[in-house]
């Protein structure tokens, strides 16, 4: 690790370079850098090919960022979170901003960036509770800062926080189709988490949404890499396992409250997908 506080022409700055081990990296949410800047003058920062997720806020001023071909103003208050593969810069306005910043990796980072653009997240965003990500930082920094032999560990679970703070941000349903198919294969998968319970068929779909069940089907697989069928199996298992721990009924009236029948098949498909059987799932939560 590694304690650098920076004065120079256009921002003073005091970061940390983090070195994690090498089962943070296999393993666990690392961190790279966490740092703060005042900017003293106005400045551009690039970047490009980084293995590298940033995530910032502004605390005071102003700026903008170019990210994906487009240009984000950013005012105080306002939070970033983007994949620096892609190449991006910021910089700021008249307004000199002051900033609190870290860069992180990990294994299911992808794989999370992804999933909170498809839900619609956005390069920017604007929390209504900026006291809740100052304590994220401030754990995160102390943390970092220490000689705690599990720091890690512990690094790993406030970025989970962090994580899963930006997520909570992430759905905008109004931005995610960028087309006429993509807007049917989410309202598709809406109709599945509601309507689960119920007899659904292919053909019920395709009559329901206008489309062909085979242009329905594959569609709807490249849109979420999932079967219609296994998406749904997959909500039904789900609330399956809800009542099996929270409610006194029956596997035979779960398995109907799931749209999961008659009762042998309920259980043959449960242990296929749980690796056990209800009842033994049920048990195990006793």
């Amino acid at each position: 690790m590694k304690n650098r506080l920076f004065q120079g022409e256009y921002v003073s700055s005091d970061r940390l370079l983090y070195t994690p081990s090498e089962f943070a990296k296999s393993n666990l949410f690392y961190l790279q850098e966490i740092g703060n800047l005042k900017a003293q003058k106005t400045h551009t920062s690039k970047r490009q090919n980084l293995s590298s997720f940033l995530f910032f806020y502004v605390k005071s001023g102003s700026g903008f960022l170019d990210y994906q071909g487009r240009e984000y103003e950013i005012k105080q208050g306002d939070c970033v979170f983007i994949d620096c593969h892609n190449p991006y810069s910021h910089r700021t306005s008249e307004n000199l901003w002051s900033l609190e910043w870290i860069h992180f990796n990990g294994n299911v980072v992808l794989p999370i960036y992804l999933k909170y653009i498809e839900r619609g997240g956005q390069p920017v965003f604007h929390p209504d509770n900026p006291d809740e990500l100052q304590k994220i930082f401030d754990k995160l920094g102390s943390i970092a800062h220490s000689a705690d032999y599990i720091r890690d560990i512990r690094i790993n679970e406030v970025l989970s926080s962090l994580l899963t703070f930006i997520m909570s941000f992430s759905w905008n349903p109004d931005i995610i189709p960028t087309d006429s198919n993509a807007k049917i294969f989410f309202g598709l998968r809406e109709y599945l988490d509601s309507h689960y319970p119920e007899k659904i068929t292919l053909d019920n779909l395709a009559d329901k949404f206008l489309i062909n069940k085979y242009a329905l089907s594959r569609g709807f697989k490249e849109q979420f890499g999932t079967s219609i069928i296994n998406y749904l199996l997959s909500v039904r298992i789900t609330h399956a396992k809800q009542l099996l721990r929270f409610t006194s009924d029956s596997i035979e009236e779960i398995g109907n409250q799931c749209g999961i029948t008659p009762l042998y098949y309920f259980s043959r498909i449960f242990k296929q997908i749980e690796g056990i059987s209800p009842m033994e799932y049920r048990l195990q939560w006793k």
